[in-house]
């Protein structure tokens, strides 16, 4: 084994001195560096790759040693701190251990407890830097380039994180490597939905996000059993802050060069670290319910994201959740209202069902069929999977069931995952949604041939009626015009057979289908007129007439010249 290597934070020679002797008595320690400083041993720790332990004095500035042991442990959490101090009491000790200190050393102390002291941290240091190494070899390396996929509440309470949580598990089973990432930062509440509790967060990321190493995304991540990786959200609120834009842009561009997918819950609130994941997102998804107040609030986040130049509306997609048939606001209604595509998969409304995983921080409780096969569905609409599912979500590769199970996939972080990149996820989403189109369309073809006919049908009735009505017209306006030519001279028929035809037009004046007769009535004589019926076609004349009179007045009456007798009810086939 090589020699230990230590670093010193001292603020006087005689302190150095005094560590320097003992020190020099250990033959497997070597003294790498003495400062002065706070602000050197911050910038110098990063220099030495293998440096096992660092000594700081509690006298050190002109950072407070505390601040100076936390900020070590957060940007090299395998690094061994050791404070010294000029006496050692409950409450500095206490202090130190939450800061993140190894142990804690009296300046005074002899050279054996200085050789325990020393020797243990060095162990625990290089036994960690081990398991991370190890750890980081289930974290994907850099050279290409996953998808990060947004989730946005259009207001608070909508399921914004329920979807992401399950969205995730689904796409983790399908054979993706997975990292989910809890950017709500004030609120987020990813460990509630799987129960776990762990130190590290983003914001632990924040300070050393310009080069973010494998073995630090290793010790801040946690693996999940399913094979997610987690990325959490600070314990503390006010922490959030520390996340800005530049950083979650840093810290999103590393996890992407690592994992085929980065799915990340925003929450409601639109923060800069939030507004720089949607502008950089491949899919921006908006999580909306079936009410007017939600959908209200999805219109003014998508505007919002359009006035600050995030994203433009047709580039979100809304997730329609706690869908049911008793709703009055149904999805066709929600599509019309938003500006933005929606998806075609609608979460449906299983409070009861959500209710006993989300109590008990074990997703794997969700086994309310409809939901499970929802989620699925939305995964692959999304393009989520490692291959497309079947329509009822049962893909092998998809399956619902705990880890380890029979067509249950295990992912990053699991001993057996398979760690598959997905070439083909794409292309196989792509296939399945060219499938579903095809199938629609036939779907509407069949139902459009169905009622052709009846569409058919009812245009020829129409046809029809219009072509009796002209027929009744013409009929109508030749007995009047055949009645003044009689009151004239009634004995000239052909006179007023060519009167009569020439107030109808062709083909319903030609021989045979028009007939002018003078004939007797009770009240006098009468023009009569008698016209075949077409069918469907003008000239093609149907077994049925349509007649009408008109009472011939003679000029010297003093009665108006004509009057027209109202139309024969019944037909006439003279």
């Amino acid at each position: 084994m090589s020699g230990y290597q230590v670093m010193l934070g001292v603020p006087a020679g005689e302190v150095e001195d005094a560590l320097r002797s003992r020190l020099d008595e250990l033959l497997d320690t070597e003294v790498v560096g003495v400062h002065r400083t706070s602000e050197e041993i911050a910038d110098s720790v990063g220099q030495v790759p293998t440096l096992d332990v660092v000594l700081v004095h509690e006298h050190i500035g002109p950072q407070p040693v505390f601040d100076l042991i936390r900020e070590l442990s957060r940007s090299r959490p395998q690094l061994a701190v050791i404070l010294v101090v000029d006496r050692i009491d409950s409450d500095t000790f206490t202090d130190a251990m939450e800061a993140g200190a190894r142990s804690v050393l009296p300046a005074q102390a002899g050279v054996e407890q200085v050789s325990q002291r020393v020797t243990a941290a060095a162990d625990w240091s290089r036994t960690l830097r081990r398991h991370l190494e190890a750890a980081s070899l289930d974290v994907p390396m850099d050279g290409r380039k996953g998808s990060i996929v947004t989730f946005s509440g259009a207001k608070g309470g909508v399921g914004t994180t329920t979807a992401a949580v399950h969205l995730a598990r689904a796409a983790a089973r399908s054979g993706r490597m997975v990292c989910l990432v809890d950017l709500d930062l004030q609120s987020g509440d990813i460990p509630g939905y799987f129960d776990l509790k762990h130190r590290r967060s983003i914001a632990d990321l924040v300070e050393a996000a310009d080069d973010i190493s494998a073995s630090m995304l290793a010790d801040t991540l946690y693996v999940h059993p399913e094979g997610l990786h987690i990325l959490l959200a600070p314990h503390d609120g006010e922490r959030g802050e520390d996340v800005t834009g530049r950083a979650a842009r840093q810290i999103l561009g590393a996890l992407r060069s690592r994992y085929d997918l980065v799915l990340v819950d925003c929450g409601a609130a639109t923060t800069e670290a939030g507004a720089m994941a949607v502008e950089l997102a491949d899919t921006a998804v908006l999580t909306v319910t079936p009410d007017l107040p939600a959908l209200r609030a999805a219109q003014r986040v998508v505007a919002m994201w359009g006035r600050l130049q995030i994203r433009d509306s047709h580039e979100t997609t809304a997730l329609l959740m706690r869908h049911s048939r008793k709703n009055e606001i149904q999805p066709d209604f929600a599509r019309k209202l938003l500006a933005t595509p929606i998806l075609r998969t609608a979460v449906p409304a299983a409070y009861r069902a959500v209710e006993e995983a989300s109590n008990t921080g074990d997703p794997a409780r969700l086994t309310d069929e409809g939901l499970v096969r929802s989620f699925a569905q939305a995964a692959a609409e999304l393009g989520l999977l490692q291959r497309s599912e079947t329509p009822d979500g049962r893909d092998g590769a998809a399956e619902p069931g705990p880890p380890g199970t029979p067509g249950a996939a295990t992912g990053p972080g699991v001993a057996g995952a398979p760690g598959a990149t997905g070439p083909h996820t794409d292309t196989g989403a792509r296939r399945g949604r060219t499938r579903r189109r095809r199938g629609d369309s036939g779907a509407l073809f069949v139902e459009f041939a169905a009622t052709l006919p009846f569409v058919g049908l009812a245009l020829l009735v129409t046809w029809q009626i219009l072509l009796v009505g002209l027929t009744g017209m013409f009929a109508s306006h030749a007995a009047n015009e055949g009645a003044r030519q009689a009151a004239i001279d009634a004995s000239d028929h052909e006179a007023v057979a060519e009167q009569a035809a020439k107030r109808v037009s062709p083909p319903w004046n030609a021989d045979g289908t028009l007939d002018v007769q003078v004939v007797g009535t009770d009240a006098g004589r009468a023009v009569q007129v008698s016209i075949a019926t077409p069918v469907f076609l003008p000239g093609v004349d149907g077994p049925w007439d349509i007649s009408s009179r008109s009472l011939v007045v003679p000029e010297d009456s003093g009665d108006p010249a004509a009057q027209t007798a109202p139309p024969a009810g019944e037909d006439d086939d003279a």
